[in-house]
Formats: C-alpha cells, sequence, structure tokens
C-alpha cells in the first residue's frame, strides 16, 4: 500500500517537473533580461501620433527581444529645449546601455553626450550629410543608406511595373526626387531598375513640370516629398521613403521604405555597441500584400530586399 502512493507522489513530482523547470528558467531569464541596462530611444508625442501607438509598441517588443534587453521610449514634449530633453533621458535610466536620438534632436544628443561622455548616444542622421556633431565612437552618428535604398527602390519599382503593366505598353518609372539626390543616386536607382526590368525607362522630377503623364507610369516613387504628385490622385503602384503609419498611405502604395529610429533601432545599437563611430544604415523594406503588390510577387520583392549595389 505504501509502495503504491510512494509511487504514485514520485509520478506527480516527475509530472511537475517539466512545468517547474520552465517556470523557474523563465523566471530567471526575466531577472537577467530586467538587469541589463536597456536601450532608450528619444522620441515625442507628434511623431508618435503619425507613426501609430500599436507599430510603435510592436517594434518596442520585437527590438527587446532581438536585443535581450528592455528597450524603453522616452517621449519629450514637442518642442523641448535640449536641457530638457537631456534631463529627461537621465531620468529614465540612470546608465542605459546606449540612446538613440533622431536627427531633429541631435542637439540634445549632443548635451547628453557632454552630461554624460561614457554612455553611448547614437544619432540617426537621416539623409542629412552635414551639420551634425562630430562622432567619437561614444557619440555616434549613422546615416541613410541612400545608395542602398534607391538601388533597392529601382529593383522594386521595375518588377512591381514589370508586373502591373501590359506586356507591349512602354513602361516608365517615375522618380520624385529631393535635393539629397544627385547624378550618383540616380545613377544606382536607374541600375536596379534596369536589373528587374531592362526596357522600362527612368524619369526624374522634383517639380510639376518634370513630371510625365500620369497613364504613361507604371511605378512611382516618392523620396520625402512629391505632394504635388499625389494630389493628381495617380493610380499607378507607389513605393514611399517614409515612417507615417500605413493606415495614413494611399491605397496604390506597393512598399515603404523606413528610416525611422524604430526601424534602424536594433542595427544602430549593434553598431554602436562595436563602438563604430559613424556609418551607413539602410531603411527597412515593408511591403504591403494586395492589389499592387499581389503574393506572387511579394516573396521576389523580399528577396530583393536584401540585395545591395
Amino acid at each position: 500500500m505504501k509502495t503504491a502512493i510512494l509511487k504514485r507522489i514520485l509520478k506527480y513530482l516527475k509530472l511537475l517537473a517539466v512545468p517547474a523547470a520552465i517556470v523557474i528558467a523563465l523566471g530567471v531569464t526575466a531577472l537577467v533580461f530586467k538587469s541589463r541596462p536597456p536601450v532608450l530611444v528619444v522620441t515625442d508625442a507628434p511623431f508618435i501620433d503619425l507613426y501609430g501607438k500599436d507599430r510603435l509598441w510592436r517594434k518596442l517588443i520585437a527590438s527587446s527581444f532581438t536585443l535581450f534587453r528592455l528597450v524603453k521610449p522616452v517621449v519629450t514634449v514637442d518642442g523641448a529645449s535640449p536641457d530638457i530633453i537631456a534631463a529627461a533621458v537621465s531620468e529614465a535610466a540612470p546608465k542605459p546601455y546606449c540612446v538613440l536620438f533622431p536627427v531633429y534632436l541631435s542637439q540634445a544628443a549632443e548635451l547628453y553626450h557632454t552630461q554624460f561622455p561614457e554612455i553611448k548616444a547614437v544619432i540617426l542622421g537621416g539623409f542629412n550629410l552635414s551639420g551634425l556633431p562630430q562622432p567619437d565612437g561614444v557619440l555616434c552618428v549613422y546615416r541613410t543608406d541612400i545608395e542602398a535604398d534607391l538601388y533597392r527602390a529601382g529593383l522594386f519599382a521595375g518588377l512591381i511595373g514589370l508586373k502591373k503593366s501590359s506586356p507591349d505598353a512602354p513602361r516608365i518609372c517615375f522618380l520624385w526626387q529631393d535635393r539629397y539626390i544627385q547624378a550618383a543616386e540616380r545613377e544606382v536607382f536607374s541600375r536596379g531598375l534596369r536589373e528587374s526590368d531592362p526596357d522600362a525607362v527612368a524619369r526624374f522630377a522634383n517639380s510639376a513640370s518634370d513630371m510625365p503623364g500620369p497613364e504613361s507610369i507604371s511605378c512611382a516613387v516618392l523620396t520625402r516629398s512629391g505632394g504635388e504628385y499625389l494630389e493628381r490622385s495617380p493610380k499607378a503602384p507607389l513605393i514611399l521613403f517614409s515612417w507615417l503609419d500605413p493606415s495614413m498611405l494611399p491605397a496604390e502604395t506597393a512598399a515603404v521604405f523606413d528610416d525611422s529610429t524604430w526601424a534602424l533601432l536594433v542595427p544602430a545599437t549593434r553598431m554602436a555597441a562595436d563602438s563604430q563611430a559613424e556609418g551607413k544604415i539602410p531603411s527597412k523594406p515593408f511591403i504591403f500584400s494586395g492589389e499592387t503588390a499581389d503574393n506572387g510577387i511579394v516573396g521576389i520583392l523580399k528577396q530583393l530586399a536584401k540585395k545591395t549595389p
């Protein structure tokens, strides 16, 4: 009788051993996770509203797991002075792993670096090529890799235009360029376009007078500008350089190149950990599956998004 009871107890203990071990392992992991210095990302309320709160929350969770440390936003008041922003960052965590600042808060980043010279501070400079502080390996400045972005945008535009146009129709891929795009950048876009569609023609514009007729455009790429083009309610597939919440974008949007702080958080943190003073990071492409970029080409676009010029 006693032997049977003892065997039953041992059986229950064995059944409980596995879940107990899992709970203990999760508890230890959580303690280690929480004890590690966090990554702070400085932002403001207007950005969050435009980026999307749910989207930011998903990015926060995903990047925390990827880096195996907490990623915490530091939300500042719109228009706050550099000293107020620096104070808010120091209150959020006394010794963070690193702090990421968007380019428009570069003065706050420089002040924070002066006050806390031992903590990695990263400025994500976008396409900006001048006017930023001098990096030293603790203060790091990373810019958007415009060449890689335009090459991939060209690859995308060629494939989408080819798939969405009549086989015999002329295909014009239209790039609305901003002031950061010069001859070298136009060439890298054209190179990507030709690789996907050798028969496609690249057209460039930075004003309405340079625009081709909307009916002749097989795909349009807008780099942070091009409102005049959108005002014409075009029907051609769109590739946008934007960090706006996808719900705010036109229905024709096929892909977005996002170089926001949240999109580039993981590679920027890793580069800062390696004391890489400056460098370039490609935008994070987001591909829409739907009528414009249907499932037949989404997989190909994801492969093209990994190519480099």
